[in-house]
C-alpha cells in the first residue's frame, strides 16, 4: 500500500513527477506559504473527546481524538498529554531552522499520506563540494497526526550531477533526529538550534568520510564479491541476479562520465554503488515499491551502510 489516499496530496518543485507520480508539478521550489497551499496542507487538527459505545454520557478519561478539520476524519486516538504540531506550525519550525541562519529556506516536495495521518515536507539547503563534487543537503521533516511516531527531522545529500542519495551511515554524526509531541512548541527554539546543529555536523563529517575514503584504494571485485556473494545454498535466479548486479556496478563506475574523476578509489567505489542504489529499478515494481525506496531515504539503505562497512574494512 502506498499510503495515497483520496484526500492525500502532494507536489514537486523540481519540474519532476512527485512520488507515487501522484501530485501536481510546480515550476521551482518554493516557499513555506506557497508550498504549504500547494500542498493542500491548510487544513488543521482539532481534538475532541471520546466516548465508549456503551457510555456517551461521558468522555473516557486520559484520552482524545485527533480529528482532521476539512474532511471530519479521525486521524487517531492519543494521550491528553498530546500535544498537536499542527501542519503550519511544522512548516514553521522548518523555517525556523534555516530561516535563523540567513538561508533561503525553499521546499522542493511536501504532502501528506494515509489521509492526512502522516504528512511531511523536504526543504532543500545551500549546495556544497565533496571531493570536488556539488551535493546538495537536505532537510526531511515527517510528522504523525495519528500519534504514531514524534515529529523526525532527516539528513540527507544528494549528488546534483546525477541524483545520488549521499546518505552514510557515520557514527560521529547524527542523521535522524525525533521531537516528542509533549511540549513541541515550547522547545521549538532548542530543538531547532539542536536539529541544525546535527545537520551541520553531519554534512561536514561526510565530507570528511568522502576525502578519507578518496585517498585510499580498494578492489572493487572483491567489495562486490562480499556485498553480493554466491553460496551453494542460493538459487539460480538469485546468483543470476547477484552476477548482473556487480557486472553494473563494475560498469557505471568504469563508464559512467560523472565518476571518472573518483573511479580509481574507495570514494569512486562507493558513489558507483550508490549510484545503483539510488536509480536501479527492480526487475518487478510491487505495490510497495515506492514506500521502499522513501524508507531508504529515510532510514538509510541498508546495502549502502553495508558497502560502506566493507570499503572502510578493505580500504588500503
Amino acid at each position: 500500500m502506498h499510503g495515497i489516499m483520496e484526500n492525500d496530496f502532494m507536489f514537486s518543485g523540481k519540474g519532476e513527477v512527485p512520488w507515487h507520480g501522484i501530485g501536481a508539478v510546480l515550476d521551482g521550489v518554493l516557499t513555506s506559504d506557497e508550498a504549504i497551499k500547494e500542498a493542500r496542507l491548510t487544513w488543521t487538527v482539532e481534538q475532541t473527546p471520546v466516548y465508549a459505545e456503551s457510555n456517551w454520557a461521558e468522555p473516557i478519561p486520559g484520552f482524545l481524538a485527533n480529528v482532521r478539520s476539512d474532511t471530519n476524519e479521525v486521524l487517531g486516538i492519543v494521550s491528553e498529554r498530546y500535544k498537536v504540531a499542527q501542519n503550519k506550525d511544522v512548516f514553521a519550525f522548518a523555517d525556523e531552522l534555516i530561516g535563523n541562519r540567513r538561508m533561503k529556506c525553499t521546499y522542493e516536495t511536501a504532502g501528506s499520506l494515509f489521509n492526512g495521518r502522516r504528512v511531511f515536507m523536504l526543504v532543500n539547503m545551500p549546495e556544497r563540494k565533496i571531493v570536488e563534487d556539488e551535493y546538495k543537503p537536505y532537510l526531511c521533516l515527517s510528522n504523525a497526526h495519528d500519534g504514531s511516531a514524534c515529529l523526525q527531522i532527516f539528513l540527507t545529500g544528494i549528488r546534483v550531477v546525477c541524483n545520488n542519495t549521499l546518505s552514510a551511515a557515520l557514527n560521529t554524526a547524527k542523521r535522524k533526529i525525533s521531537i516528542r509531541h509533549l511540549s513541541l512548541m515550547e522547545q521549538r527554539k532548542d530543538e531547532a538550534i539542536m536539529a541544525m546543529g546535527a545537520a551541520s555536523k553531519y554534512f561536514r563529517d561526510l565530507e570528511v568520510f568522502a576525502s578519507q575514503l578518496a585517498g585510499k584504494k580498494v578492489n572493487i571485485g572483491k567489495v562486490l564479491d562480499k556485498l553480493f556473494p554466491a553460496s551453494q545454498d542460493m538459487s539460480k535466479r538469485q546468483l543470476k541476479s547477484n552476477k548482473q548486479v556487480k557486472a553494473l556496478i563494475q560498469y557505471l563506475l568504469k563508464n559512467k562520465e560523472d565518476l571518472q574523476n573518483i573511479k580509481n578509489n574507495a570514494w569512486g567505489v562507493y558513489s558507483a554503488i550508490a549510484d545503483y542504489r539510488s536509480n536501479a529499478l527492480p526487475k518487478r515494481k510491487t505495490p510497495t515499491y515506492a514506500d521502499s525506496k522513501m524508507a531508504m531515504f529515510i532510514d538509510g539503505d541498508p546495502v549502502l551502510n553495508q558497502a560502506q562497512n566493507i570499503i572502510m574494512d578493505m580500504a588500503a
